[in-house]
C-alpha cells in the first residue's frame, strides 16, 4: 500500500561525518559512521555540506547525494546482533524515519526535506564496510537478502535542512516501481525480460542501475540470437 502525498513524517537526522576515520582492521579511510549534526545544514547535489566521503566511485554524487534507512530496521539487526549498538547514522545514512520502508516508497517519489526538495533514485546497495565497520560478520549480505538496504536521493533543488525538519511526500510519478521491487529486480536473475525493459526506461532511477538492467537484458538477447542459429 502506497502513502498519499502531503503526508509527513518526523525524521531523525540530519546525520553528517566531518572528518574521516580509519575502518576498522584496515588502513581504509571511512565516514560511514555519522554523527547528528548540531546545526542546519546546506543540502545540495553533492549532499549535505562538510558529509565527508572516502570513495567517491560508490558513495556520494548526484544520484547519491542522500542516505535514507528505515528505523525499524534497527530493532532487527539488535536482535540478530545484540552485542552491537545500532541506530540512527550507524549503516552511513543522513536520515531515518518510522514508518517508510522500501515497499513503501518510489522510485521518483519527490520529498520536501527543510528548504530541500529530493527524489528517490535508488536501492541503497549493502557494502562490506557495514561489516568492517561493526566488526559483525555477513551484515552486508544478511542487508542485501533481506531487502532491508535503504534507499538515496538525488537533491533537485537545493536548501537548508534544519535538524528534525520532517519529510514530506509532494509526487509519486511511478506508484508501481517501489524501491523494494527494484531491489528485487537487481537480485533476482530470474527477472523478465519486460520487467528489465521497464526498469532500463526508467527515468528517475539512477543510471548505474539502469546500465546494469541494460546489460543483463542484451546479454540474454545475445544468447537468444546465438541459439536461435543453430
Amino acid at each position: 500500500m502506497h502513502e498519499e502525498t502531503n503526508r509527513q513524517w518526523p525524521v531523525e537526522g540530519p546525520f553528517l561525518r566531518e572528518q574521516l576515520s580509519r575502518l576498522p582492521g584496515t588502513e581504509k579511510s571511512t565516514g560511514i559512521d555519522k554523527r547528528l549534526a548540531q546545526r542546519p545544514v546546506w543540502l545540495d547535489n553533492e549532499g549535505l555540506r562538510g558529509d565527508r566521503v572516502a570513495d567517491r566511485r560508490f558513495h556520494g554524487g548526484p544520484d547519491r547525494s542522500l542516505c535514507h534507512y528505515p528505523a525499524e530496521h534497527y530493532r532487527h539487526w539488535r536482535s540478530l546482533y545484540p552485542h552491537l549498538q545500532i541506530g540512527p547514522g550507524a549503516f552511513g545514512e543522513n536520515l531515518s524515519t518510522e514508518g517508510l520502508r522500501e515497499h513503501q516508497v518510489c522510485i521518483g517519489d519527490r520529498f520536501r526535506w527543510g528548504e530541500a526538495l529530493i527524489e528517490v533514485s535508488q536501492p541503497r546497495s549493502p557494502c562490506i564496510n557495514l561489516d568492517r565497520r561493526h566488526d559483525a560478520r555477513g551484515l552486508a549480505r544478511q542487508l542485501a537478502r533481506s531487502g532491508r538496504t535503504g534507499w538515496l536521493y538525488r537533491t533537485l533543488e537545493p536548501g537548508v535542512v534544519a535538524i528534525g525538519a520532517p519529510l514530506c511526500l509532494v509526487d509519486r510519478p511511478h506508484p508501481s516501481v517501489s524501491v523494494a521491487h527494484v531491489w528485487r529486480s537487481f537480485i533476482d536473475e530470474t527477472t523478465a525480460d519486460s520487467g528489465l525493459a521497464q526498469l532500463v526506461g526508467l527515468e528517475p532511477l539512477a543510471l548505474e542501475y539502469r546500465k546494469r538492467f541494460r546489460q543483463r537484458l542484451d546479454s540474454r538477447r545475445r544468447q537468444q540470437d546465438q541459439q536461435s542459429l543453430f
